[in-house]
Protein backbone atom coordinates (compact mmCIF):
# COMPACT_ATOMS: atom_id res chain seq x y z
CA UNK A 1 0.00 0.00 0.00
CA UNK A 2 1.59 3.38 -1.32
CA UNK A 3 2.27 6.04 1.63
CA UNK A 4 -0.68 8.63 1.43
CA UNK A 5 0.00 11.59 -0.48
CA UNK A 6 2.18 14.14 2.09
CA UNK A 7 2.33 17.70 2.18
CA UNK A 8 5.16 20.69 2.44
CA UNK A 9 4.16 20.45 5.67
CA UNK A 10 4.91 17.07 6.58
CA UNK A 11 8.02 17.13 4.64
CA UNK A 12 8.97 19.75 6.62
CA UNK A 13 8.11 18.40 10.14
CA UNK A 14 10.46 15.59 8.90
CA UNK A 15 13.14 17.63 8.10
CA UNK A 16 13.27 19.52 11.25
CA UNK A 17 13.27 16.42 13.27
CA UNK A 18 16.16 14.95 10.90
CA UNK A 19 17.77 18.56 11.89
CA UNK A 20 17.06 18.39 15.80
CA UNK A 21 17.89 14.91 16.50
CA UNK A 22 19.53 13.34 14.06
CA UNK A 23 23.07 14.13 15.32
CA UNK A 24 21.80 12.25 18.00
CA UNK A 25 20.44 9.37 17.05
CA UNK A 26 23.40 9.09 14.94
CA UNK A 27 25.45 9.15 17.85
CA UNK A 28 23.80 6.46 19.71
CA UNK A 29 23.73 4.14 17.01
CA UNK A 30 27.28 4.60 16.28
CA UNK A 31 28.22 3.86 20.12
CA UNK A 32 26.13 0.72 19.32
CA UNK A 33 26.67 -0.24 16.17
CA UNK A 34 30.05 1.16 14.44
CA UNK A 35 29.76 3.63 11.87
CA UNK A 36 28.92 2.40 8.36
CA UNK A 37 25.78 0.23 10.47
CA UNK A 38 25.01 3.57 12.67
CA UNK A 39 24.49 5.51 9.34
CA UNK A 40 21.64 2.87 7.76
CA UNK A 41 20.17 2.60 11.47
CA UNK A 42 19.37 6.40 11.20
CA UNK A 43 18.30 6.06 7.50
CA UNK A 44 15.90 3.26 8.92
CA UNK A 45 14.84 5.70 11.87
CA UNK A 46 13.88 8.42 9.61
CA UNK A 47 12.07 6.14 7.13
CA UNK A 48 9.77 4.91 10.65
CA UNK A 49 9.37 8.39 11.18
CA UNK A 50 8.33 9.40 7.75
CA UNK A 51 5.24 6.19 7.66
CA UNK A 52 4.33 7.34 11.21
CA UNK A 53 5.00 10.87 11.21
CA UNK A 54 1.15 11.67 12.22
CA UNK A 55 1.56 9.69 15.28
CA UNK A 56 4.73 11.45 16.54
CA UNK A 57 3.37 13.87 19.23
CA UNK A 58 4.55 17.47 19.51
CA UNK A 59 7.35 17.83 22.22
CA UNK A 60 8.19 14.08 21.85
CA UNK A 61 9.75 13.48 19.38
CA UNK A 62 13.32 12.99 20.93
CA UNK A 63 12.69 9.70 23.11
CA UNK A 64 10.33 8.50 20.07
CA UNK A 65 13.15 8.13 17.96
CA UNK A 66 15.55 7.02 20.50
CA UNK A 67 13.07 4.21 21.00
CA UNK A 68 12.95 3.17 17.12
CA UNK A 69 16.62 3.49 16.93
CA UNK A 70 16.83 1.33 19.95
CA UNK A 71 14.96 -1.31 18.94
CA UNK A 72 16.19 -1.59 15.39
CA UNK A 73 19.38 -1.81 17.49
CA UNK A 74 18.24 -4.89 19.52
CA UNK A 75 16.91 -6.26 15.74
CA UNK A 76 20.36 -5.65 13.93
CA UNK A 77 22.07 -7.22 17.12
CA UNK A 78 19.83 -10.10 17.11
CA UNK A 79 20.39 -10.74 12.80
CA UNK A 80 24.11 -11.01 13.53
CA UNK A 81 24.40 -12.85 16.91
CA UNK A 82 26.13 -15.59 15.19
CA UNK A 83 29.01 -13.24 13.23
CA UNK A 84 29.13 -11.11 16.19
CA UNK A 85 30.09 -14.21 19.08
CA UNK A 86 33.17 -14.28 16.05
CA UNK A 87 34.60 -10.66 16.30
CA UNK A 88 36.40 -8.97 18.73
CA UNK A 89 36.52 -5.27 18.45
CA UNK A 90 39.75 -4.25 19.98
CA UNK A 91 39.20 -0.71 22.04
CA UNK A 92 42.91 -0.06 22.59
CA UNK A 93 42.18 3.56 22.87
CA UNK A 94 40.03 2.86 25.86
CA UNK A 95 42.78 2.84 28.61
CA UNK A 96 46.05 4.99 28.28
CA UNK A 97 48.61 4.04 26.21
CA UNK A 98 51.51 4.78 28.63
CA UNK A 99 49.82 4.50 32.29
CA UNK A 100 53.01 6.62 34.03
CA UNK A 101 52.60 9.73 31.48
CA UNK A 102 48.32 9.32 32.24
CA UNK A 103 46.20 12.59 33.41
CA UNK A 104 44.16 11.64 36.28
CA UNK A 105 41.27 12.71 34.36
CA UNK A 106 42.53 9.74 31.80
CA UNK A 107 42.86 7.14 34.20
CA UNK A 108 39.69 8.05 35.89
CA UNK A 109 38.24 7.74 32.75
CA UNK A 110 39.69 4.21 31.99
CA UNK A 111 38.33 3.46 35.43
CA UNK A 112 34.70 4.54 34.65
CA UNK A 113 34.55 2.87 31.12
CA UNK A 114 36.26 -0.39 32.71
CA UNK A 115 32.90 0.27 35.07
CA UNK A 116 30.59 0.42 32.51
CA UNK A 117 31.65 -2.33 30.46
CA UNK A 118 31.06 -4.98 33.29
CA UNK A 119 27.50 -3.90 34.46
CA UNK A 120 25.18 -6.28 32.11
CA UNK A 121 23.93 -4.43 28.80
CA UNK A 122 20.60 -3.02 30.48
CA UNK A 123 22.10 -1.24 33.25
CA UNK A 124 24.67 0.38 30.89
CA UNK A 125 21.83 1.40 28.10
CA UNK A 126 19.68 2.62 31.18
CA UNK A 127 22.73 4.87 32.82
CA UNK A 128 24.01 6.17 29.24
CA UNK A 129 20.77 7.39 28.09
CA UNK A 130 19.81 8.74 31.55
CA UNK A 131 23.16 10.70 31.79
CA UNK A 132 25.24 10.63 28.32
CA UNK A 133 22.26 11.29 26.43
CA UNK A 134 20.13 13.47 28.63
CA UNK A 135 17.31 11.86 28.45
CA UNK A 136 14.65 13.10 31.28
CA UNK A 137 13.16 10.74 33.60
CA UNK A 138 10.14 10.27 31.65
CA UNK A 139 11.95 10.33 28.08
CA UNK A 140 14.34 7.08 29.26
CA UNK A 141 10.57 5.30 29.87
CA UNK A 142 9.14 6.18 26.66
CA UNK A 143 12.21 4.65 25.17
CA UNK A 144 12.17 1.41 27.67
CA UNK A 145 8.55 1.45 26.75
CA UNK A 146 8.23 1.39 30.83
CA UNK A 147 6.79 3.31 33.60
CA UNK A 148 8.65 6.57 35.48
CA UNK A 149 8.15 4.20 38.44
CA UNK A 150 9.75 1.11 36.82
CA UNK A 151 12.46 3.34 35.24
CA UNK A 152 13.62 4.88 38.76
CA UNK A 153 13.80 1.82 40.64
CA UNK A 154 15.65 0.02 37.41
CA UNK A 155 18.23 3.39 37.53
CA UNK A 156 18.37 2.83 41.06
CA UNK A 157 19.55 -0.16 41.01
CA UNK A 158 21.97 0.70 37.73
CA UNK A 159 23.49 3.23 40.04
CA UNK A 160 24.13 0.65 42.92
CA UNK A 161 25.51 -1.96 40.83
CA UNK A 162 27.87 0.79 39.15
CA UNK A 163 29.18 2.54 42.42
CA UNK A 164 29.76 -0.95 43.83
CA UNK A 165 32.08 -1.81 40.82
CA UNK A 166 33.64 1.75 40.87
CA UNK A 167 34.46 1.69 44.37
CA UNK A 168 36.04 -2.00 44.49
CA UNK A 169 37.78 -1.66 40.84
CA UNK A 170 41.37 -3.11 40.07
CA UNK A 171 44.24 -0.46 40.01
CA UNK A 172 44.70 -0.92 36.47
CA UNK A 173 41.27 -1.90 34.86
CA UNK A 174 41.06 -4.15 31.97
CA UNK A 175 37.86 -3.85 30.03
CA UNK A 176 36.00 -6.88 28.91
CA UNK A 177 37.66 -7.95 25.30
CA UNK A 178 34.23 -8.80 23.74
CA UNK A 179 32.70 -4.86 24.58
CA UNK A 180 33.65 -2.18 22.33
CA UNK A 181 34.35 0.79 24.43
CA UNK A 182 35.84 3.06 21.61
CA UNK A 183 32.26 4.58 21.29
CA UNK A 184 31.82 5.42 25.21
CA UNK A 185 35.27 6.82 25.09
CA UNK A 186 34.97 9.07 22.35
CA UNK A 187 32.64 11.91 23.74
CA UNK A 188 34.90 11.01 27.31
CA UNK A 189 38.10 12.90 26.31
Amino acid sequence: MPDAPRTALDRQRLTDLFRRHGEAVFAYASDRLGGEDAQDLVAEVFVVAWRRLATIKEGRERPWLFGVARQLVMQHRRSRASQAALQIRPYSHAEPSDPSHSSPAATQRAEVLAALATLPEADRELLLQRYWYDLSGSESAMVLECTVATLAVRLHRARRRFANIYEHRSVEPKPSPTESLTAYARGLQ
